[in-house]
Parts: structure tokens; sequence; C-alpha cells
């Protein structure tokens, strides 16, 4: 059988003693907190840094490698300071606390940091990204980076930019793959993308996420992506806040709005819980528009709109608290319904997003990019019972099924042909190319809720598989910007060997006996400019 060498937590073909060596330079192999005061700007830094002068710091002090947590997080610290880079989110807790301008420094009380930190393996505001060993916010990767990696980026002439704490993203997986410390496997796992539009019902975000810790208790991993509508996070009093684009009205919304003020509170808690737990949350626009002919300037407006009513929901609404996350975790979009121009792809990426799903595809498609984001596309697949086309979105199957009107009286062939084609997409796709899979549903119960008990049947049924990842789309994205369009292409073609890859167990994280004290060392130099 053959080994398969990649664990989403796709594990990493990494030798140990590069893990020792490396990766934990600065007593940290998964990179929580910086080890040095140097806060040099990141190679491509993005264009939110500020220049500020260099200075120079004298006798540098001793530092220890300390464990934040038991998820696997370290810091350095000489006993009394803990030294960034510190997450947006730990600054507005900072802040939050009435630390006022201190909040800035990239040194901290290690009492204020620790608080700060949060509870999870890594700094509040950042996740792990485990194709790179490292913690991530937005487009920047969280260092300090290991000796092998600056002197690679300096023999790319970054500079002095190498010893910063923050490192463009792409900039780090272009080295890793150079350095050899990132390797596709030869078998790709089998991703299974679940998501889910509108973000309306209580009662679905609950359902939702009960579901997904019912199947974490089997020791099957599932994590949704959530494309929220914005509208649904102002109260209907406050409606006229929005002025919709080309043209739609003030006022104006295709779904509704919030309800509420306790409608919204409670949604926001459904989001942030959602968040918390490892799911993630996408833009699905604000007022669900058919925006087909919208020009650039109009995508660009509600963009603009979605987060002033997702970022700014508790002021709007005159409530109290803070989302859990920031404009850095919102890193997809889907149109309503589907519905794209041109304007909207001159627009996502410079609006920062990594990925669009907009977009439809055969089954066997392996993911491009497109104008500077992943197409990550629903597909056309056909119906097992009716063998009629459909896209891969329960309301294509209520259309086809009873012309998007209400037949309960069916409801169990319909559950019945939905998971039986489900099935079929994923065996074509598993035992062929491993092309994604790719399914979205909406926050209704459509005839009778026979989509959401096909869905839930079908989740149960493939994501405790050998090799399938049923995974949020920035996993996806995370395992896409570690190919190269060769690879790419590789896997399209789908030449593998015969036999199935088999799981392996997690990478070999560092224990905190091995982590040495010498290995938190400090630059002398600080500064950040801007290119």
């Amino acid at each position: 059988m053959i080994k398969f060498n990649l664990n989403l937590n796709l594990n990493l073909n990494l030798n140990l003693k590069l893990l020792y060596q490396g990766l934990i330079y600065c007593g940290l192999f998964l990179s929580l907190s910086a080890c040095t005061t140097s806060s040099i700007p990141s190679p491509q830094p993005t264009k939110t840094q500020r220049k500020t002068p260099d200075k120079v710091v004298g006798n540098s002090p001793t530092f220890a490698a300390k464990l934040v947590n038991d998820k696997g997080g370290y810091y350095c610290s000489n006993g009394s300071t803990a030294f960034g880079p510190i997450t947006q989110r730990m600054i507005q807790k900072c802040i939050d606390w009435g630390g006022g301008s201190s909040c800035q420094n990239n040194q901290w009380s290690e009492t204020l940091f620790l608080k700060a930190y949060g509870n999870g393996r890594c700094p509040d505001g950042s996740r792990f990204n485990s194709i790179i060993g490292y913690c991530v916010e937005g487009n920047n990767s969280i260092g300090p980076f290991s000796k092998q990696l600056v002197t690679a980026c300096q023999n790319a002439d970054g500079g002095n930019s190498c010893q910063s704490n923050r490192w463009n993203s792409n900039f780090l997986y272009k080295l890793l793959r150079n350095e050899g410390l990132i390797t596709p496997p030869e078998i790709p796992p089998q991703f299974v993308l679940l998501a889910f539009d509108g973000a309306e019902s209580l009662e679905a975000w609950n359902k939702s996420r009960n579901f997904a810790k019912t199947l974490e208790q089997k020791g099957i991993n599932l994590r949704f992506t959530y494309f929220i509508s914005a509208v649904y996070f102002v109260n209907t009093e406050n409606r006229k806040l929005y002025n919709a684009p080309a043209g739609n009205g003030l006022g104006r919304s295709a779904i509704g709005w919030g309800g509420e003020v306790d409608d919204v509170k409670k949604r926001l808690e459904q989001v942030n819980l959602a968040h918390q737990e490892g799911h993630e949350i996408a833009s699905h626009a604000v007022g669900h528009f058919y925006g087909y002919n919208w020009s650039e300037a109009d995508w660009k407006k509600e963009f603009d709109y979605f987060d002033k009513f997702i970022f700014d929901a508790y002021k709007i609404n005159g409530l109290t608290g803070h989302l859990a996350f920031d404009r850095s975790a919102i890193e997809g979009f889907r149109a309503p319904q589907l519905a794209t121009s041109s304007g909207l792809f001159r627009t996502l990426e410079k609006e920062g997003f990594r990925y669009d799903t907009s977009l439809t595809s055969q089954p066997n498609y392996w993911p491009q990019k497109q104008n500077g984001v992943w197409n990550f596309p629903l597909v056309s697949i056909t119906t097992a019972l009716t063998k009629k086309s459909v896209l891969s979105m329960d309301y294509n199957f209520y259309y086809l099924h009873s012309k998007a009107k209400p037949n309960s009286s069916n409801a169990k062939r319909y559950e019945e042909d939905m998971f039986k084609t489900y099935m079929n997409y994923f065996e074509s796709n598993y035992k062929g190319n491993r092309a994604p899979v790719h399914i979205g549903h909406h926050f209704s119960a459509w005839n009778n809720g026979a989509y959401w008990n096909a869905l839930f049947r079908f989740a149960e049924a493939v994501c405790g598989q050998p090799d399938v990842k049923c995974v949020t789309y920035r996993e996806l994205a995370d395992f896409m910007d570690m190919l190269t369009p060769s690879q790419i292409a590789a896997y399209h073609k789908g030449v593998f060997p015969t036999v199935l890859a088999e799981n392996t167990p997690p990478t070999n994280s560092v224990k905190a006996e091995e982590i040495q004290s010498e290995l938190c060392q400090v630059s002398e130099t600080v500064g950040q400019l801007n290119p």
C-alpha cells in the first residue's frame, strides 16, 4: 500500500531533524508569538503596513520558550515581556481593556499577552494553516521563521525583511516549495466541500453546528463554510442604511432583513460560535440581488456595505460586544443566485478574497486561479433516480423535483434521489481524479427537510472514509496554494497508483521539554517600512 504523507491536518513531508532545528527556531515549531523584537516588514508585505523609522535595541535580553497552552502554542519571554507579532484581534482586546496607544507596541507584558492570546493553538485573530505549519492572519503568515527559510529569503533578495515576524503567505509558500519543505502527495486527498448560503434561520445554525459536533463525537471531522447575507445582521428598522447598488433602491433587499434587535443578537452569537468551532464564515453579499450586469463600482459598493453591516453589526444594532474575528477572516465569496459579471471578477482580488464559488463546471474539474482568485465551482451532475442534469445545490433539486413548490408527499423520494446522486458524484471522483466535491445548500428546509436529510446522510457516509477531507473552502485554498500549475494538471489527468492511499498518523509535534531556550534569539534591529 502507498503511504499517504499529507494530513489535513494534512501531514507535511518534513523530517524530525528539520522540525527541531528549523521550524522550532526561536522556540517554536508553530510560531504563535514572536521571539524577536524585529518588526521589519514581511517580504511582499501587504498595503496596510505603515512606515516607521528604524531604531536600535541595545543589549538583547535573554529569552526562554514557554508553552502558552496545551494545544501546541509556544511563545518567547524574558521573564516579564512577551514579544509579538500581535494580531489585530489581540490589539482590539487590548484597546477594549483600556490599553490605549500602548496596544500598538510589539512588546507586551507577559500577563497581557497571555490574556489576549486566547485559548486556541494560534493567537486570537489568526488560524493554523496545516500545509505550511504556521499561523496566518489574512494574507500574512506569522513567524518567527526557521534559519533555513530566513537564509532562503535572503538568497531571494528579501534583505532585512527576512528577519521580520510576518511574511506574505504566497512568498512563504514559494520558499517552502523551493526548499522542498512541502511536497504534494502522489495521490491527493478527496476534498468534500459542504456549504450553506443565507444565515437567517437560528434553527438552521444550531442544527448544522450540532450535526458537526455529533460527527466529531464519532471521530469524524467535518467543517462547514457559511456564506452569509449581510442584511440578516441589520435590524429591520435600520434597513435604510442600505442603498442597494445598480439602482435597486434605498432600504430594499430581495430576502428581507434581520428582524428585531434580539434576532440579530442571537444570529451574531451563532456566527461567533461557528467561527470558534472551526467553521468558516464567508460572504454572500448583502441584498441578494441579481448582479449579472453590475459594474466594478456596483460590486465595490456592495462589498463595502457587507463589511459595514457585518463588522459594525453590534454598533448598528445598539448591542455591546465584538465578532470573534475581523475582516481578514472573510476569504471567500459566492454571488447571490450565482449571478456574476466582469465587474465582479475585476473586484474580488482587490477586495481581499482568495476564492470565488459563483461559477459552474464539470465534476472532474481541478481548481484553477482566475482573475487572481481560486475558482471553486459548483458542478453539473446527473440525478440518480430521475436521470436529469442538475447543479450540485439543493435549490436546483427543489426546482427539478417540484418546480420550487412544496410537495411533502414525495419528500422521501426526493431525499433518496439527492442522497444517491451525491454518492454517485463522490464515488466517481474518489475513484477517479480526486477533483474536489462541491455541494451547496441553503438555510431552508424545502420539501419537508428532504434535502437537509440527504446532505447529513451523505456527510456521515463519506466524511469518515480513508483519504476524505470534509473541510472548509479556505482549507482547500491552503492546499491549492501549495501546488504548481503542472501539479494541478497532473491531478486533473488522474494518473494515480491503482491502490488507495492509507491514512497516516498526525505529524509529530514538538514537545515542550524539547524546546531549548537558546533558540529564542532577538534581532538587534527593529523597524517597519512600506515598499
